[in-house]
């Protein structure tokens, strides 16, 4: 096969077999092979269903070979997360009380996915519930990092970063409340995007449990690539199956072309409330002394009016009232007696009950939700007044490139190095939530390395603006010669 996996785009592969230069099953075998070879060592595709893709990969090349003309995805075979219910593949968002769960649909991406003429072959792993920033539970076990197995892959989009960085799958989707796509892609060197809330439907994901139709808070379904043109492609793919029942993609405009010479940009490098690593603040802070050496005008100091403490504050009561509406009725159960020490710990800013309670209470009542929904709004409104004045914001997605394997302490227990200080596993939600909680679109893109691991920044933009986003990002990786980077496979 002509095409080198280690480093072919999903724009490059849709190219090649629209030329004829590979056909989808060879592509699917050659995707194939190269899971029994590498995904041992890392555990990223868990579940199958080869006899189904190959009979689609064959019907692809039948149809080419007669003439036919494909969708956008051309006949590529591709893994999606095993959060998207998938009609006749098992479905288990890394429970074991879904692990027989065969559902009977598709999700609304898996059916943009197929209707864009994309094949489902596999499954890639996530964390229990799509609950964690590490993704492993006791379905399928721990999915390692594409660049150091001993580390993170991330969560709970792990295993999507994993199997795109490997070239198992050269495009994929993932869900985002808390960094899900984002931060396994800056794991994982890979490009990422958290569309605006309510541009893709998120319809059929589990959680919620199987068969719920509601629309739940903060929650996005988003693409993950090697390339800004993969992740368009896979937007559109998505976009095909309207959340609103509407003209797809009708809300998001199209982009304008970009002169990065002209681009207004905002620098949140590092806060208090969550510290980065002096390798991460360096990415960011690089980043924006390039753009400034390319002619954009830098402003380092542009924020919100609300302060950042507020901001996470806003978005942690929004996360848990979500957090409690996905989970499932008996264990959410569970979790109500805590409830009112969470809150009396926000309130009081008892830092250390509030770690301490935070994953073992994730339920607030309708007030609570309704309060902290009106900071959100007043935080909208900020946020649309700074992009009046900046054209996006760069920023870190966490505090740290991928770090070791840390899933024996309870989530609560466990805490992230940054440069010799022990921070709580808790902050990691920080940088993420900035751009989730006032709905907003976050790009992530790969800047590089550092002591062998990827590291990435997140570009933010205004709501609905998804698509000038990704233009500004193409705008910038093209001047600034920022690229996917394939990571040294291991076997075994």
């Amino acid at each position: 096969m002509t095409l080198d996996l280690d480093r072919a785009t999903l724009t490059d592969a849709v190219a090649a077999l629209r030329r004829g230069e590979v056909g989808s099953e060879e592509l699917l075998d050659a995707q194939l092979d190269r899971i029994d070879i590498f995904n041992p060592s890392v555990n990223a595709v868990v579940a199958f269903d080869v006899d189904g893709a190959r009979a689609a990969a064959r019907a692809a090349d039948a149809a080419r070979a007669s003439g036919e003309e494909l969708g956008p995805l051309g006949g590529i075979p591709l893994t999606i997360k095993d959060t998207y219910e998938t009609e006749g593949l098992v479905t288990t968002a890394g429970a074991p009380v879904w692990a027989d769960h065969v559902p009977t649909n598709d999700a609304d991406v898996v059916r943009g996915l197929r209707e864009s003429d994309g094949i489902l072959y596999g499954k890639t792993n996530v964390p229990l519930f799509a609950g964690d920033h590490q993704s492993y539970n006791d379905v399928y076990g721990l999915t390692r990092n594409a660049w150091d197995p001993d580390r993170t892959a991330g969560g709970s989009s792990g295993g999507a970063a994993v199997a795109v960085s490997c070239g198992f799958s050269l495009g994929e989707v993932g869900s985002d409340i808390g960094g899900s796509i984002r931060v396994p892609a800056h794991f994982n060197g890979v490009f990422g995007l958290k569309p605006s809330w309510g541009a893709i439907s998120y319809r059929g994901h589990m959680p919620p449990a199987p068969g719920d139709q509601a629309t739940t808070d903060l929650s996005v379904s988003g693409p993950l690539g090697r390339s800004i043109a993969d992740l368009e492609l896979m937007l559109d793919a998505c976009l095909r199956i309207n959340p609103l029942g509407g003209a797809p993609g009708a809300a998001l405009p199209e982009a304008s072309p970009v002169d990065v010479a002209s681009l207004r940009v905002g620098v949140w490098a590092d806060d208090p409330v969550s510290p980065v690593s002096a390798a991460t603040r360096n990415a960011v802070t690089g980043v924006a002394e390039r753009l400034d050496g390319v002619g954009a005008t830098i402003d380092p100091g542009i924020r919100p009016a609300t302060s950042s403490g507020d901001l996470h504050d806003i978005y942690s009561r929004l996360l848990f009232a979500v957090m409690g509406a996905d989970l499932p009725e008996r264990v959410r159960a569970s979790m109500v007696e805590h409830r009112s020490t969470l809150t009396t710990a926000l309130d009081a800013g008892d830092s250390a009950t509030f770690n301490d309670r935070m994953m073992r209470d994730n339920v607030a009542d309708h007030r609570d939700w309704l309060i902290a929904h009106e900071r959100r709004c007043k935080v909208e409104l900020e946020w649309a007044t700074l992009f009046d004045s900046v054209d996006v914001m760069i920023m870190p997605v966490c505090q740290t490139p991928a770090f070791a394997h840390d899933t024996e302490r309870p989530y609560v227990d466990r805490t992230v190095d940054v440069d010799g200080v022990e921070r709580n596993y808790h902050e990691l939600l920080f940088w993420a939530g900035l751009a989730t909680m006032p709905q907003l679109p976050s790009v992530v893109i790969p800047t590089g390395t550092v002591d062998g691991l990827p590291l990435g920044i997140q570009i933010v933009g205004p709501r609905w603006s998804d698509r000038q986003l990704l233009a500004t990002a193409d705008a910038m990786c093209e001047a600034l010669d920022l690229r996917f980077v394939p990571p040294t496979l291991v076997t075994g």
